[in-house]
């Protein structure tokens, strides 16, 4: 979990790569079934740590190329929608990974306490929340890598071109303008 972007994210290699890295997270980031808390506190907080280090890398990297020197070239200009698209995705994880963390404390403080049906329903509950968050994650990192994935296939695609661009006989067929006044013939 050694996650790097580099500043230099500009190509369709780079983009699978940081997309790999965020796949890579996802790795041993199970719903628990049969866990302890504190090997759930370890999973998640190791997730939660590698992707904050990787949001602030590509917050980084996007630092860097929108406000230094403009390219004008159309992949790096679409690389740079990528990357904030997946520092977005990468922000979502670490949202309901915080959240499963958050109910790990709950059942920390509240371990010692005497059992009673309250305290067991809201540990059954607080249990539940902590699977609904890390499958949220889960998710969220394969949407993310996903749609990194899809951008890094476009980045490359040519411009679309518009109708003032095409030859004549590739535009596509305008309709003919209707008369919309009434045509008087020219008196003498």
């Amino acid at each position: 979990m050694g996650a790097h972007v580099s500043i230099y994210v500009r190509h369709t290699d780079d983009l699978r790569s940081v997309a790999r890295e965020i796949r890579d997270l996802t790795a041993g980031l199970e719903a628990p079934e049969h866990s302890t808390e504190e090997m759930v506190a370890y999973t998640v907080g190791a997730r939660l740590k590698a992707a904050s280090r990787m949001a602030e890398e590509m917050s980084d990297a996007l630092l860097y190329r929108l406000t230094g020197p403009r390219s004008t070239a159309r992949a790096e200009l679409r690389s740079h929608s990528a990357l904030a698209a997946a520092a977005a995705g990468t922000a979502q994880v670490m949202g309901s990974l915080a959240e499963a963390l958050r109910q790990v404390a709950f059942l920390n403080e509240h371990a010692n306490l005497p059992t009673f049906p309250d305290l067991a329903d809201a540990r059954d509950a607080a249990w539940n929340v902590i699977r609904d968050h890390v499958d949220e994650a889960r998710a969220a990192l394969h949407d993310t890598a996903d749609q990194l994935e899809t951008d890094a296939r476009h980045l490359v695609q040519p411009p679309p071109r518009s109708a003032a661009a095409m030859p004549l006989a590739q535009r596509p067929p305008v309709a003919a303008p209707l008369a919309t006044s009434v045509q008087r013939r020219p008196t003498l």
